[in-house]
């Protein structure tokens, strides 16, 4: 019975095993939308990982501060000082040499030093330095989300851009693959018509060397298609090689914002963290208070060393009076970083709404085109069937109808191209919109 349950064992991991890899093309089949290739580039961006790791590294900052600034400290010191002496009748060690002695000065060593003591400090008064502190990495924490949202958005940006080129790329293969669909019947019908007299020879010929080139066009558009799926999937740090069937995302315009943009978000965020640390700094000019004591053996001298064990408690406290004028540099420094964000702000404010306005117009104006080109689809459409009578009666000629089948299929490409540029330019109005 002890020999079978390896048996068992490995079954259970061979259908474990199975069951994974069974999941796994679920795992890449889904991955065929706009939302699932920015959720990998977000993954796979070494500069939102960092920003993340940055963000909890802060929250151990704020525990730091505390601890450094306000928690008492308990330490352990010794020290051991020997000053020996020469030509001293033979005493290398005394605390009173004689005249002829050669050695430090006995006022300067007292003979040496011998301490074991156990140390207590504690500062005071560090409440406010330790809130400005806190309050400056709570600022430089909502800068780093700030950031994070400007990677999200700018990853929607490129990405979206990539994704919507290799959109139009799937789109032109499968109008080349329904034109040749189309190509096929056709020169079947015409094949047919030549049999029985109603065509030329270099009619059908003809038709076959159309036939031939949309299906070298129609292999063209493929590998253009594997190439963008395989550049945008480079720029996800995605490597898994599948070429799969994009679908077309549903876009909406974004309602114009009522708070600060995005873009203009991180520079109100630049000004309070000068602010904050201009704080920070003028907080050194605070009153420094700090209690000690100590306890434990203290001597200068090896005889009588027991007897030299005692304790002792004080109280520290430091003030600036002149700092040769640091404080007041310091202050015009930051108005100048304040003044320089904030012109950098209105720029940024003008170049965002000159962005959005512009993106705005031309979304319109390709609505409006798009109307039309929908317009001129829809009679192709009903003149294709008249064509295809045509042809079955052999009254037309078999260059007029490549040349229809052509027009037709390019009126079809630009109205499906026109709705994906469309999508393109809400896609561009959103960045500048957040």
């Amino acid at each position: 019975m002890k020999r079978k349950k390896p048996a068992k064992k490995i079954d259970w991991i061979f259908k474990l095993a199975l069951a994974l890899l069974s999941f796994m093309p679920l795992l890449t089949s889904g991955q065929n939308s706009l939302e699932a290739f920015l959720d990998s580039a977000l993954i796979n961006n070494p500069e939102a990982v960092s920003i993340n790791s940055q963000i909890s590294t802060y929250k151990f900052d704020d525990r730091m501060i505390s601890a450094v600034l306000q928690s008492p400290k308990a330490f352990v010191s010794s020290e051991v000082l020997i000053s020996p002496y020469l030509n001293n009748n033979g005493k290398p060690i005394d605390t009173a040499p004689s005249d002829k002695a050669i050695g430090y000065d006995i006022g300067i060593t007292n003979g040496g030093l011998y301490s074991l003591l156990f140390n207590l400090q504690l500062p005071l008064l560090k409440g406010k330095q330790v809130q400005h502190l806190q309050e400056q990495n709570k600022v430089e924490v909502e800068k780093l989300k700030t950031q994070l949202k400007l990677i999200e958005n700018e990853l929607g940006h490129t990405i979206g851009g990539l994704y919507f080129d290799a959109l139009s790329q799937q789109v032109t293969v499968e109008n080349n693959r329904a034109n040749n669909t189309l190509l096929n019947e056709e020169f079947g019908l015409i094949k047919s018509l030549t049999s029985k007299g109603l065509y030329r020879i270099s009619d059908y010929k003809l038709m076959e060397l159309a036939l031939k080139s949309d299906s070298i066009n129609l292999q063209t558009s493929i590998n253009d298609l594997e190439l963008a799926i395989r550049q945008m999937k480079a720029a996800c740090g995605i490597r898994n090689p599948e070429i799969p069937k994009l679908t077309s995302p549903l876009l909406t315009m974004t309602a114009p914002l009522k708070t600060p943009s995005l873009f203009v978000r991180s520079f109100s965020q630049d000004s309070l963290a000068a602010i904050t640390q201009q704080i920070v700094f003028d907080d050194q000019y605070l009153p420094q208070l700090n209690v000690y004591a100590n306890s434990g053996l203290n001597s200068t001298s090896i005889p009588m060393m027991e007897r030299h064990v005692g304790a002792s408690a004080g109280i520290q406290l430091s003030y600036t009076l002149f700092d040769g004028h640091q404080k007041k540099i310091n202050q015009e420094k930051q108005v100048l970083r304040l003044n320089e964000v904030q012109l950098l702000k209105e720029l940024k404010v003008r170049e965002v709404t000159t962005q959005a306005g512009a993106y705005l117009q031309n979304i319109e104006k390709t609505k409006v085109e798009l109307s039309g080109q929908k317009k001129i689809q829809a009679e192709y459409k009903d003149l294709l069937s008249l064509y295809q009578e045509e042809v079955q009666r052999a009254q037309i000629s078999v260059i007029d109808l490549i040349a229809f089948l052509q027009k037709y299929s390019s009126i079809n490409l630009e109205v499906r191209i026109k709705e994906i540029t469309l999508k393109k330019l809400i896609n561009e109005y959103n960045y500048w919109n957040h």
